[in-house]
């Protein structure tokens, strides 16, 4: 399946590829482990140590917070189909074998962050509500 907000480019080629649609199936199966997607997000923080690109890391942990609350059953306004693209991406991004190999320098972390940054356009109105709802739970405090 072509994806075309990114057209042929990397993002379209690794979200249509073996490697995305195991993390698919994956985060399927993740979304009702409350604990299996706390553990993946400490996955998340751990390799995020790694990238240095603040634009990105900002995208990371707003999914990551996404994620986390509505674990929590804090945030229940997360479309399902939202929530399962947004792990599914977590998952890729974690996932040593991939599309372009985390081994090879630089080079193998740009898959990562062209699913990453494919999900948060993609998702841009779920991930803008939960951040609005966010900064709401920041007042009432």
């Amino acid at each position: 399946m072509r994806h075309s907000s990114f057209g042929g480019g990397l993002a379209g080629r690794v979200i249509g590829s073996i490697f995305f649609k195991q993390a698919q199936r994956r985060a399927g199966r993740l979304a009702r482990n409350g604990q299996g997607l706390l553990d993946l997000l400490m996955k998340v923080s751990a390799k995020s140590e790694f990238v240095k690109d603040s634009g990105f890391l900002a995208n990371l942990r707003t999914i990551s917070r996404l994620v986390r609350a509505s674990v929590k059953g804090q945030y229940k306004a997360v479309p399902w189909a939202t929530l399962v693209k947004i792990i599914a991406a977590l998952v890729y991004f974690v996932s040593p074998i991939d599309f372009i190999p985390d081994l090879l320098p630089v080079l193998g972390f740009a898959d990562d962050i062209a699913v990453v940054l494919w999900v948060v356009k993609s998702c841009a109105a779920d991930i803008e509500r939960f951040r609005e709802w966010e900064a709401t739970q920041a007042q009432a405090a």
